[in-house]
């Protein structure tokens, strides 16, 4: 029951992280279909391409020696197992050709279709696999039901090809007693390549359906539910209430820093409440006079309160104070533009410290 209330829960379609995990413990899109099409397909247009004239002229020959009578030995054991080998040669070297091309091909496409990966988790052991209960609703699930209807189907398709080919060469089939070797193996390559391209032709759209099937049902499988997509986010991003706890502490360190520098500066500038900006200058270190703190509302009262505990100068000027506040960040210079407006209240501080 718990088991089928999370199956309902997953409603939101796999993270690409989701199907990632799944494809390094080997869980793919699978099909054979596609595999099973280029087969018959590849056979027959080598047939066309040429391959079939050099089978027919192999299959020709091994039809002429060994049903035409050219061998003379006796039946004897060493004949016949060397009559055996000679056979499966000429059987192999007839059918490598197509092969050889099939099997290359199947298995690109087939990592075409899932793009396989190299990994030994499916051989490690699972209780899974050994459960009664969990092996009977395989055997009767959805995933079983389909290959089964494509078993079915792929029968239908070979008998119903077979029996047309048939009939189409039934005249030959029946006459082939009387026929040469040369031509009984002629019509054998012929029948062949137009069975391997029908059943090729009807099975490319079996491939194509079971492979959008297949899809389906493995992102249907890898589904998450709402919980599993926060809770990978967290795990790949961060929890965001950790995150902002964490921007908080450091900005409640950099303030502290900041408040740190304050009994250093040179003058507070005010505007007057809103705004504090608090600049030091040590002539041959800066250029410019730098922005040491810097603050809006209450962290402008702690600035102020803070300067007049350390007996720095405080001045009132409201186009000053903002135009310091907007254009400089802390622990900057203050711009050109500003020299002139700083340099008077500087200049007036430095006098009266001058005179004390």
């Amino acid at each position: 029951m718990a088991e089928e209330q999370d199956k309902s829960q997953q409603t939101e379609e796999p993270t690409q992280k989701k199907i990632e995990d799944a494809r390094k413990k080997g869980q793919i899109v699978k099909s054979r279909e596609p595999a099973t099409a280029i087969s018959f397909l590849l056979f027959g247009l080598l047939s066309v391409a040429g391959v079939g004239s050099y089978a027919m002229t192999r299959l020709d020959a091994v039809m002429y020696t060994y049903l035409g009578g050219q061998w003379h030995d006796a039946f004897s054991v060493d004949a016949m197992q060397r009559i055996l080998v000679d056979i499966v040669i000429e059987v192999a070297l007839i059918l490598l050709p197509f092969f050889v091309p099939i099997i290359l091909l199947s298995l690109l496409v087939s990592f075409a279709v899932g793009q396989p990966v190299l990994t030994f988790d499916p051989l490690k052991p699972k209780m899974e696999r050994i459960s009664l209960i969990k092996g009977i609703k395989r055997v009767f699930s959805l995933r079983s039901l389909v290959e089964l209807l494509k078993s079915v189907l792929k029968l239908v398709i070979i008998a119903v090809v077979c029996w047309v080919t048939v009939s189409f060469y039934e005249v030959e089939a029946l006459n082939a007693t009387f026929m040469d070797p040369q031509t009984i193996a002629g019509l054998a390559v012929d029948s062949s390549v137009w069975l391997m391209l029908a059943c090729g032709a009807l099975f490319f759209f079996i491939a194509l359906a079971d492979v959008l099937y297949q899809r389906w049902e493995h992102l249907k499988g890898l589904r998450m539910s709402i919980k599993e997509v926060r809770d990978e986010m967290k795990e790949s991003e961060g929890d965001p209430h950790q995150k902002g706890r964490i921007r908080q502490i450091q900005m409640e360190q950099s303030r502290r820093r900041m408040m740190s520098d304050v009994p250093t500066a040179d003058v507070v500038i005010t505007n007057p409440t809103h705004i504090a900006v608090a600049l030091k200058y040590e002539h041959g270190t800066s250029s410019a006079p730098v922005v040491v703190a810097k603050g809006q509302g209450k962290i402008a009262e702690k600035i102020r309160q803070i300067a007049r505990e350390s007996r720095v100068p405080i001045r009132e000027n409201k186009i000053l104070a903002r135009s310091l506040f907007k254009s400089v960040k802390v622990g900057g210079e203050i711009p050109e533009h500003l020299y002139e407006a700083v340099a008077i209240i500087l200049a007036e501080i430095f006098s009266l410290r001058g005179t004390v």
